[in-house]
């Protein structure tokens, strides 16, 4: 894989990245010995298998087989790829990143996203002093405090307009000397039929949207009027995918460090006019519900959460939507309540941000608020309307990680419903074995991914005891490579791994297990890597005599191994008559039992010296 970044900063990053504060930011851990442990976020399981190390800057998880260091856990828990992964560790330890090194490749995307983005930034000064300065704005400048936005928080969320005439957006582009070839994909023009561009944005306001470091990649438009469509937002690009953007995150995210809690609304205007009446630790989904993607990226800020959709049904649809999501993120979840027909918009200019905060403190725990709609929807004292309750409060119930807030949210619906707690209790119980049955023979992909982790097991222990010896003592590599070469291991990913520790070695690297594994391209060679570190062995103070049995066993289990394929291959030349291959083979067949008698003889003379000695 072309690095971005050289070695040595990586490594840098690594050695100064403490993996415990990075993991526990995102997921409960607890101390078992001198590790670690939580429930894997990478897989559905009940009882702990997912080990943090301390000593060895590594996370390894025992039920799936997921490994790696604390970029490989940014990675696979943020779904970035490895470059965002680094900038957001890098960032958590202090360490100053420098312009990347790209490959001719790499440098033409990167060239691309960077045009589109000044694109993109270039259009919203436009639109910004169009809405400051120009006479035909007079309208949208009077829109905004009407709408309890003043010109402080316009310009501070760089609010724009865009004019009525049907190129005004391209003009300035040609002003600047700007091609229409560049803005074709930019999402800023639209193509016509019969040729040609006109502007996407006519006659509307304009709302930046920009990603978490204040880069604006797409725009929002609402019409000043009651006309339709009411907002016509940009579509996805090489910069902009909507479920993985949050309006206002980077304006608001340090309030929302400091007031540990986010509060999620889903327009525009929603999370504006709140922010400009003191509720600044504030997003909006640019959506009606949050996305997986989302989530993770409040969860770089507060775990934390305080929902505060529109009390009309899509609202309340976008609600439920995001619940199973959040509680599978073991965030701290609550949900605000409205009066119906207020919108967060509205109820700030009806009421004042003051009152909005008040709703933000009276709002309800996740469970709570589920089932007081279900009561509300369905009878509770009819069979039907039980039966509807209870099928639709248990899979969120499911949800939650903890068996005793299962238990206490079991008995506060049979409460509710009036009926038996422990017939309440099995239907939780069919319901999660069901999940499971159907998560396993989803095309068996689940089920494998689930076993990959016994990889081990079918690699022999003494393959395993050398590299697990050449992880934990780096000493020993040199006094290793001249007893045993990577040839002689029978495992094609353990031959792999030994090649790559020797190269290591001798280009005299850093050689830890978390600074190794940035170094490989291989998954399964990563996870290995993280599995024989994260294992405990007996401490032994004869590793000399140790490393000299395991080399033993190694080069006659090499020999064994050969015989096997050799015996295969001897029995389908005679199937197939092929006498001269037949001939080589018996050939070599014999000179290895050969060799085996004698490795078998020197091991018995060892024996006996020793039971003499």
């Amino acid at each position: 894989m072309p690095r971005l970044y050289p070695d040595n900063l990586i490594s840098d990053v690594l050695d100064r990245c403490n993996i415990v504060e990075l993991i526990s930011s995102y997921i409960p851990l607890k101390r078992a010995g001198r590790n670690f442990r939580a429930n894997c976020p990478f897989h559905a399981e009940k009882t702990p298998s997912f080990i943090v190390s301390t000593d060895k800057q590594i996370f390894h998880c025992f039920g799936c087989g997921q490994g790696g260091n604390a970029i490989t856990f940014v990675m696979q828990y943020e779904k970035v790829g490895f470059r965002e992964a680094l900038e957001i560790v890098a960032q958590r330890c202090g360490v100053p990143l420098p312009e990347p090194e790209l490959t001719a490749s790499q440098k033409g995307k990167e060239d691309y996203r960077k045009t589109l983005q000044g694109l993109y930034e270039q259009a919203a000064s436009f639109y910004h002093a169009r809405l400051l300065q120009a006479a035909d704005a007079k309208t949208a400048r009077n829109y905004l405090p009407a709408r309890g936005i003043s010109k402080e928080t316009a310009q501070r969320f760089r609010l724009g307009y865009a004019p009525g005439e049907w190129d005004s957006l391209i003009a300035y582009f040609k002003s600047q000397k700007i091609s229409l070839a560049a803005l074709d994909k930019s999402g800023l023009v639209v193509a016509k039929e019969n040729g040609g561009y006109y502007d996407r944005y006519r006659n509307r306001i304009m709302f930046p949207i920009a990603d978490v470091k204040g880069r604006v990649i797409a725009f929002g438009g609402r019409v000043l009027d009651e006309s339709l469509p009411k907002y016509i937002n940009s579509p996805e690009t090489a910069i902009y995918i909507k479920g993985k953007n949050l309006f206002g995150l980077d304006v608001s995210k340090e309030y929302i460090r400091q007031a540990d809690q986010v509060v999620v609304v889903e327009g525009y205007l929603d999370m504006i006019v709140p922010f400009e009446a003191g509720v600044k630790n504030i997003v909006a989904s640019l959506g009606t519900a949050l996305t997986e993607d989302q989530i993770r990226l409040i969860k770089r800020f507060t775990n934390r959460v305080v929902l505060l959709y529109d009390p009309d049904l899509a609202g309340e649809m976008a609600t439920l939507r995001a619940l199973d999501l959040l509680i599978k993120e073991d965030m701290d979840v609550r949900i605000a309540g409205l009066p119906k027909g207020e919108d967060p918009d509205a109820f700030v200019r009806h009421n004042g941000g003051a009152a909005l905060k008040d709703v933000i403190d009276k709002a309800s725990p996740i469970f709570d608020y589920k089932l007081n709609l279900l009561l509300a929807k369905y009878d509770a004292k009819s069979t039907h309307g039980k039966d509807k309750i209870v099928r639709e409060i248990l899979p969120t119930i499911h949800q939650f990680r903890h068996h005793t807030t299962r238990a206490e949210y079991v008995k506060r619906t049979a409460a509710s419903v009036d009926v038996d707690e422990e017939a309440l209790m099995q239907d939780l119980k069919n319901i999660e074995e069901t999940i499971q049955a159907d998560a396993m023979s989803t095309d068996g992909a689940i089920a494998l991914n689930a076993m990959e982790h016994q990889r081990l097991t079918e690699i022999p222990v003494t393959e395993r005891m050398l590299v697990k010896l050449m992880l934990e003592e780096m000493h020993l590599i040199d006094h290793l490579r001249h007893l045993i070469e990577p040839s002689d291991f029978v495992s094609d990913k353990l031959r792999k791994i030994v090649t790559f520790i020797f190269d290591f070695f001798d280009q005299g690297k850093n050689f830890k297990p978390n600074v190794l594994m940035h170094y490989l391209d291989d998954d399964d060679a990563i996870n290995i890597i993280a599995e024989l570190a994260a294992l405990d062995i007996h401490n032994c103070s004869e590793k000399e005599k140790l490393i000299e049995d395991c080399v033993r066993r190694l080069k006659r289990d090499k020999i064994l191994h050969r015989c096997q394929e050799l015996h295969h291959r001897i029995q389908e030349a005679q199937s197939s008559g092929n006498e001269e291959v037949l001939q080589h083979l018996v050939v070599e067949y014999n000179d290895l039992i050969k060799q085996r008698s004698n490795e078998n003889a020197i091991d018995e003379a060892a024996a006996k010296s020793g039971r003499h000695s």
